[in-house]
């Protein structure tokens, strides 16, 4: 049996590539104002809380898909939906060349909500769950988070290249709107391209597996477990950190003098620590226990952003291993943290609509995020940044508060 499990993930490894390539590529596109946030600040004249809502009403559609986006990858294969999101993604890309105002790039940012949240990720679960048997789930989302990090570093160092390129070529020594504009055009193709591909050549692999099928009765059973609510406010406590630590690169330009190239490194630099960090936090894990190394993570994180905070007159190499650290428990926590499920006693029966609930309440911060981080940045300028990390660093607190909560609950548990 253990040999036919092997060999059944095995056989799939090519689709788990393509997968993961897709899932990488295909949030270029949205999230590329965060890597280049002073420069796209600038181009498109935003203001910080502009910027932010662009982040919110693209999460908006997030908590939609979360919840309800698995019922359409029951009735659409994985292959057809991945393969359309992809595509309309780059499509957008191509309008985004010609977007002239706010209310036109979020009308964009609305589209990239649909196409990206909704319509994609539902249906990339739900591939990767079908590539290999119950016994190698884990393994399976592992090589998948490790390899979406590892595309990503590839992608942002050709993107950041092409930039560099283009705004040169312009004669400005930094970051310009041609620059922003040589980027969206490397993404828009590129998915495109990958799109067609996997219409192409992607098979579904065969499965007969109908227990994601939407029952109100299992939204029921999920909501008496008091295990899923508790990790809604785990996921939620790391995942601040995933959607706040671009912030770091406009206060190395801001507050610490770094050029813009500089800061957008300090960025990209999480995605080359990603996988790293996603394989080795799982394997810690497993041998320490998960709770034990999400504390570890969540402190790590809390320390790094209140040491930002309180000491803004710091070097800039150490500003940079802070953020190395920080970016170390942020890709620890958040590969783990569905894990958790294990050890809660989560059924597996109810497993899905368990994860759909967890991730509609645990990616809030996709949506509150950006918005609350532009209006302190609006309000209170540089200072605005040491405000909103103190708050990231007190959240990340409460995170390990949340665990002890988890530890408690498991413990009762088994007794009962």
């Amino acid at each position: 049996m253990a040999q036919k499990v092997a060999s059944k993930l095995k056989g799939n490894m090519w689709r788990l590539i393509i997968l993961a390539i897709a899932g990488s590529l295909i949030y270029g596109l949205p999230y590329f104002r965060t890597y280049y946030y002073d420069a796209y600040l600038s181009a498109y004249n935003l203001t910080n809380i502009q910027m932010g809502s662009l982040g919110s009403i693209f999460g908006v559609f997030g908590m939609v898909s979360y919840l309800f986006g698995g019922v359409v990858a029951d009735f659409i294969s994985p292959k057809k939906l991945i393969s359309i999101s992809l595509i309309l993604t780059g499509v957008a890309g191509f309008f985004h060349l010609v977007a002239n105002s706010y209310a036109t790039l979020l009308i964009i940012y609305l589209v990239w909500g649909f196409t990206a949240l909704f319509a994609f990720w539902p249906a990339l679960v739900k591939g990767i769950r079908s590539l290999a048997s119950s016994d190698e789930q884990g393994k399976a989302y592992g090589f998948m988070e490790a390899g979406r990090g590892v595309t990503n570093a590839v992608h942002l160092a050709i993107a950041l290249a092409i930039i560099n390129a283009v705004s040169r070529s312009t004669g400005s020594s930094e970051i310009n709107a041609a620059g922003l504009k040589g980027g969206i055009v490397f993404y828009s193709v590129v998915v495109i391209v990958l799109g067609v591909l996997v219409l192409l050549f992607f098979k579904d692999p065969e499965t007969s597996d109908q227990s994601e099928r939407f029952n109100f009765k299992q939204v029921l059973t999920v909501i008496r477990l008091p295990q899923v609510w508790i990790l809604c406010l785990i996921l939620c406590c790391t995942y601040v950190m995933n959607m706040s630590y671009s912030y770091f690169n406009p206060y190395a330009t801001s507050t610490l003098g770094v050029a813009m190239v500089g800061g957008t490194i300090v960025t990209i630099m999480a995605d080359y620590i990603r996988p790293f960090a996603s394989v080795g936090g799982g394997i810690l894990a497993d041998r320490l226990g998960r709770p034990r190394i999400m504390t570890i993570g969540f402190a790590i994180m809390a320390a790094g952003t209140f040491a930002i905070a309180l000491f803004p007159a710091m070097s800039v190499p150490v500003f940079v291993i802070l953020c190395a650290i920080i970016y170390v428990g942020m890709y620890c926590n958040y590969g783990i943290v569905f894990s958790l499920m294990d050890d809660g006693g989560i059924p597996m029966e109810v497993s899905g609509t368990a994860i759909g609930l967890i991730s509609t309440i645990g990616y809030l911060p996709e949506v509150f995020c950006p918005f609350l981080a532009g209006v302190v940045l609006d309000t209170y300028s540089e200072a605005g940044y040491k405000y909103y990390f103190l708050a990231m660093g007190v959240i990340m607190l409460i995170g390990i508060v949340g665990i002890m909560i988890w530890n408690r609950s498991v413990k009762n548990q088994k007794k009962a």
